[in-house]
């Protein structure tokens, strides 16, 4: 979150012109909630002071406290990489580290919905030479692997979606 003014002067930043979804909410003050998204990754402005959706605008950036600052600057360099690049700068939005593992899952459970054998499943997963490699070793952990990316995909798949978005935008 960064704070910012509508000032006069020359104008240097248009909503619409970010290429990215964008929706002001009223705030509880004399200010709005601007969040600007590209379906993956967001910013968000609290904008005192003017109307930033009604067309080009001046921005002046509210930044105190130097305990505090990390975040806002980090929102700042994501609307100049924004207003660079008309597009979310994605080097700032690092990625999010239990995502492969989530894909892995699901595409886990979509092998086993049409119809795929855990044998096959882990194949969809990891390649037909580990698999063959692996599947039949002692310990049977690619098999006890399968079966938790399974359980795990099941709860995505069943509402606990909700709770993954929920720990992303919390961070």
């Amino acid at each position: 979150m960064l704070a910012c003014d509508v000032v006069p002067g020359p104008a240097d930043f248009e909503l619409g012109e970010t290429g990215c979804f964008s929706a002001v909410l009223e705030g509880q003050g004399d200010y709005r909630h601007v969040v600007i998204g590209d379906g993956l990754n967001r910013l968000r402005l609290d904008v005192f002071g003017g109307a930033i959706e009604s067309g080009p605008v001046r921005l002046r950036f509210r930044l105190e406290g130097v305990d505090a600052i990390d975040a806002p600057l980090l929102t700042l360099r994501r609307l100049s990489g924004l207003k660079r690049l008309r597009r979310m700068p994605q080097k700032l939005f690092p990625a999010e580290a239990r995502a492969r593992r989530w894909t892995k899952a699901l595409r886990a459970l979509d092998a086993q919905q049409r119809g795929g054998s855990q044998r096959e499943v882990a194949e969809a997963i990891f390649g037909l030479e580990r698999v063959r490699a692996d599947w039949n070793q002692p310990s049977d952990y690619m098999r006890s692997q399968v079966r938790r990316m399974l359980r795990g995909a099941r709860h995505i798949s069943r509402g606990g979606w909700r709770e993954l978005v929920s720990k992303i935008e919390t961070g």
